[in-house]
């Protein structure tokens, strides 16, 4: 089973070896560290069971408890485009980069022509701030590079975004090669 969960940090920093080493002990693979603008640690968790999982979180509680757990081994139902926009604009917005990568690729997959550029270019962004959160700012930069040209196709109007703001943002993020986090 695969989980992606996030823990947030009490007073002090999470010690990703601590961490590490509880999910060892308790039989949990733990992979893909990410961290947040606030200090909080996302990582796959991959887990024979859901109690395993719960084992761990229940270990690391002291030093690192849970934002959120999301059980990816479970397929989302079909979701109508605005609710997945909703859904996508959420998780980006709660710097749940990946998930709202995983969002928009489900629109993806049922686009065509311009709003499948721009839902590419989109989820390359997500793409980018993940490699951010991962500490390879080189790799996100070349992302964000890559998804900059196609952002410019034509956005669906049931999106809710403000693209003129995406592009800005985008463009601001390449040019001082700094990350910071942005509303959609």
């Amino acid at each position: 089973m695969r989980f992606l969960v996030r823990l947030r940090p009490s007073s002090n920093p999470i010690p990703l070896a601590a961490v590490r080493t509880i999910a060892r002990t308790t039989g949990v693979d733990l992979r893909n560290p990410k961290w947040t603008s606030y200090g909080a640690l996302e990582v796959d968790l991959f887990a024979p069971s859901r109690n395993d999982v719960e084992t761990f979180l229940a270990a690391a509680a002291p030093i690192a408890p849970v934002e959120w757990l999301h059980d990816l081994s479970i397929s989302p139902p079909y979701r109508p485009p605005e609710q997945l926009f909703r859904e996508a604009r959420d998780y980006f917005n709660a710097e749940r980069y990946w998930e709202c990568h995983e969002t928009l690729e489900e629109e993806w997959r049922r686009s065509s022509g311009a709003k499948k550029s721009f839902l590419q270019g989109a989820i390359l962004v997500c793409a980018a701030f993940v490699h951010h959160q991962k500490g390879e700012d080189h790799v996100a930069l070349a992302i964000l590079r890559r998804a900059q040209s196609r952002l410019d196709s034509g956005a669906p109007t049931d999106s809710g975004i403000d693209v003129e703001s995406l592009r800005r943002r985008v463009e601001e993020t390449i040019s001082s090669g700094r990350f910071e986090p942005f509303p959609l």
